[in-house]
C-alpha cells in the first residue's frame, strides 16, 4: 500500500502554494454553483427522478466539504477568522 502512495505522487515543479490555494477556491466555487443550481432546480419528492437528483445533492456537498477540508488544511480560512489570532 504504501508502495502505492509514492507511485501516484509526484514533486511538482510549477505548481506553488499559490496556484493550489488558487485552484481548490475554483473548485469549491464551482461546486456552490452546482449546488445552488441543483436547489434551484430541485424535484419533488414524488418526482420519479427525485432519488437520483438527491444523491447527486449529497455528493457535491459531500465533494464540498472535501474541498473546504483541503482548503483549510493548506492554511485557508473561511468567514472572518484572521489567520493566528486564535487563542
Amino acid at each position: 500500500m504504501s508502495e502505492e502512495k509514492d507511485e501516484i505522487n509526484i514533486s511538482y515543479n510549477f505548481v506553488d502554494h499559490s496556484y493550489k490555494m488558487s485552484y481548490v477556491l475554483a473548485r469549491i466555487q464551482e461546486l456552490e454553483r452546482e449546488h445552488f443550481a441543483l436547489m434551484v432546480d430541485r424535484l419533488d419528492e414524488n418526482h420519479s427522478e427525485y432519488h437520483q437528483w438527491y444523491e447527486t445533492v449529497l455528493e457535491v456537498i459531500s465533494d464540498l466539504n472535501r474541498m473546504k477540508y483541503i482548503y483549510e488544511k493548506l492554511g485557508g480560512s473561511f468567514g472572518s477568522e484572521i489567520p493566528g489570532m486564535s487563542d
